[in-house]
């Protein structure tokens, strides 16, 4: 028995193998960890080393080539991408939410007497610092291209930054305060940052006379110490935020995932569309209108006037034909046109999509699907019209003036067929025969579904480069793919 006492461990000797244990475990965890973020770490040098590169010999051959209006277009490319970046982090946080909750919490921890900004501050801290590092990142190649020094380049990097956190800041604000007087100060407060960020990044205020050289980065201070008092008045709000608002994101994160990972675009389209309503809890209703097919019509002048975004960013594509115009681009400036009207036509169908989606729906509706489709293209086609013909200035140089209008709206009706091509689009069959790929079988219809919407595009805009016939040409097929896509034998 002493024996077999002796061959015990003791409580001690147990104790001390476990915490041997732990400790291979932890230096074998901090070995993979190290090798992972040695190879991560090698692979962002080698890229980076790379687009260096690449960007380095740009901006040699821009400063031995660019000379009157490309100098001009030149200065003002980094301040216009810093925009479009800025432009891009409110969109996404006002359409996705940048106060996030997981399903799981939403559905234990938030129902619980806790405190919510402990749960959710980390992900609004994760948020701010993704934001802030991707936004630098994409304005590091603008800054290069744009001819500035270092310093300089610093400045405008720093400014836009700051002015893409604060418009997470902002979207972050209006989530968590639902009151319209709270959006509306809101996007006051933005357009005040983007007149310091435009005006620093610039550099303009430098060479005005009666105003110092130092102003241009005095104001990016200011625009830095702006967005950090917003990302600091959201941590300390984002408390307050209602379980009903963070119930908006509880299955978007998996649907999302699921629509992205079908590669099925216009299904992540009826995810962020169903997103988007899903917020206007309170609407104010309006009795009275037309009857008959005007009504589809004035349904959809309301949901503008209620959800007047979209078309506030389709007149802002506006400057994507000028800007194209002032580089020189000659007559593909049409093909900057349509392709600016593609990327901002689908925004404006919802009322079309979900008549297309839903046929259920539209079996209810007492008209055809003729009538139906066409109502809902009005106020969409309207607005796509008036945008290419707001570009007819852009076409005078190379079309007369005739011509030039004839050509615009050939434009609009372009930009119209493929956005009508790409909300109508049919979603993959997944009873078909697969394809065969590297990850597996793939339905036959969900590869050509990236490129819908692309390929009228691209059949409808290149003719307009070559005259008058090509106008026509452009035209007639336009007219063409719309009818087929809203006749009854397209359904």
């Amino acid at each position: 028995m002493s024996d077999l006492a002796a061959q015990v461990p003791t409580a001690r000797e147990v104790r001390g193998e476990i915490r041997e244990w732990r400790r291979g475990r932890a230096e074998l965890k901090w070995g993979e960890l190290l090798s992972d973020a040695y190879v991560a770490l090698f692979c962002v040098a080698m890229v980076a080393a790379m687009a260096g590169n690449v960007v380095l010999s740009l901006r040699r051959l821009a400063d031995d080539a660019c000379v009157g209006a490309c100098s001009e277009v030149r200065s003002a490319a980094p301040w216009l991408a810093a925009l479009a970046v800025a432009l891009l982090a409110l969109g996404l946080a006002r359409l996705l939410g940048p106060v996030f909750s997981p399903p799981a919490a939403n559905g234990w921890l938030l129902s619980t007497p806790v405190d919510r900004g402990a749960l959710l501050r980390p992900g609004w801290s994760r948020t701010t610092v993704l934001t802030l590092v991707g936004a630098i990142v994409l304005l590091l190649a603008p800054a290069a291209l744009g001819g500035f020094d270092l310093a300089a380049g610093a400045v405008f990097v720093a400014a836009g930054g700051a002015a893409a956190v604060a418009c997470v800041g902002v979207a972050a604000l209006s989530q968590v305060h639902e009151k319209p007087v709270a959006r509306w100060l809101s996007w006051v407060l933005t357009a005040a940052l983007w007149l310091l960020l435009s005006l620093s990044a610039t550099q303009q205020l430098g060479g005005m006379p009666g105003v110092p050289s130092g102003v241009g980065s005095a104001l990016a201070v200011l625009t830095v110490l702006g967005a950090g008092t917003l990302v600091w008045r959201t941590r300390t709000a984002v408390g307050r935020v209602t379980r009903r608002v963070l119930g908006y994101t509880e299955n978007l994160s998996p649907s999302l995932s699921g629509a992205l990972s079908s590669v099925d675009l216009g299904l992540m389209y009826d995810v962020l569309l169903a997103r988007r309503w899903g917020r206007g809890a309170h609407v104010r209703t309006r009795t009275g209108g037309p009857l008959g097919w005007w009504a589809l019509v004035h349904r959809d002048a309301l949901r503008a006037l209620r959800t007047p975004q979209p078309y506030v960013v389709l007149a802002g594509l506006v400057l994507v034909p000028y800007a194209a115009a002032e580089a020189g681009a000659g007559r593909a400036v049409v093909l900057a046109t349509t392709l600016a009207g593609l990327f901002g036509g689908p925004a404006m169908c919802s009322g079309l999509r979900v008549v297309v989606r839903t046929k259920s729906l539209a079996r209810m509706l007492p008209m055809s699907r003729a009538s139906m489709l066409g109502a809902h293209l009005v106020v969409p086609g309207t607005a796509l019209v008036l945008f290419a013909l707001a570009t007819t200035w852009t076409l005078l140089p190379t079309h007369p003036p005739d011509e030039a209008f004839t050509a615009a709206l050939s434009c609009g009706l372009s930009s119209l067929a493929a956005t009508v091509r790409w909300v109508t689009g049919k979603p993959p069959n997944y009873a078909a025969p697969m394809v065969s790929t590297p990850a597996g079988g793939v339905p036959s219809g969900v590869f050509s579904s990236v490129f819908r919407g692309f390929d009228v595009w691209a059949l409808t805009a290149l003719p307009l480069m070559f005259g008058p016939v090509g106008v026509l040409v452009s035209t007639a097929i336009s007219l063409a793919v719309i009818s087929y896509l809203v006749s009854d034998s397209a359904g």
